[in-house]
């Protein structure tokens, strides 16, 4: 076999290595869940956000930790008057925060350096469901709603109506919005980050 011969090969081998390698690491949507109520799947961070990537964690992230931030969530409704507060409301059921923390954080553990976990749950009373990502950044969880759906409840329902979609994550202990300049500036209200423990 002559030199020029084996050169070709090698550099065969190696375009085929390269190239597996990187369809492996662009996984376009990788559906880790789905069902009626829930569905889970890995994803690139969607145009129009800030390039935070590489998103990386240290350590596994335990479905009851996820549980508790879920449950923590609250947002607030827009109010008639500009200075006062709307009324407070969970963002996610029990029922919600139960199915959604397992599936969530498989999909926060499995994911890649450059993916997010999308997430869109619901109650089968309320088929309307609630969307968001979820990703890990400098050991926080970032969570950004991209629709809020809040449950089927009457007076909380009219509330919600009333004033159209405008609502805001309330921060908790601990939490803050995402803002894209230093100092707060900029705040998205519909991006909470919150320090994992």
């Amino acid at each position: 076999m002559s030199v020029l011969m084996a050169k070709h090969i090698v550099v065969v081998v190696v375009c085929l290595v390269l190239w597996s390698a990187s369809s492996c690491a662009t996984r376009a949507h990788l559906v880790l869940h789905q069902s009626e109520t829930l569905t889970v799947m890995l994803r690139g961070l969607p145009s129009g956000y800030p390039a935070l990537a590489p998103f990386r964690y240290a350590r596994v992230i335990e479905p009851t930790d996820i549980f508790a931030i879920l449950e923590s969530l609250t947002y607030e409704g827009g109010s008639l008057l500009r200075l006062t507060q709307g009324p407070r409301y969970r963002v996610f059921t029990r029922h919600q925060a139960d199915v959604l923390a397992p599936e969530l954080s498989k999909a926060l553990n499995l994911a890649l350096p450059h993916e997010v976990a999308a997430f869109s749950v619901s109650d089968e009373e309320q088929p309307r469901p609630t969307r968001g990502l979820a990703f890990v950044h400098r050991d926080e969880l970032h969570l950004i709603l991209e629709e809020l759906h809040p449950p089927w409840d009457e007076g909380e329902q009219k509330s919600f109506q009333q004033q159209g979609s405008r609502w805001s994550l309330v921060p908790g202990d601990g939490q803050r919005h995402y803002a894209s300049h230093p100092g707060g500036m900029g705040a998205m209200t519909n991006w909470i980050i919150t320090p994992l423990r």
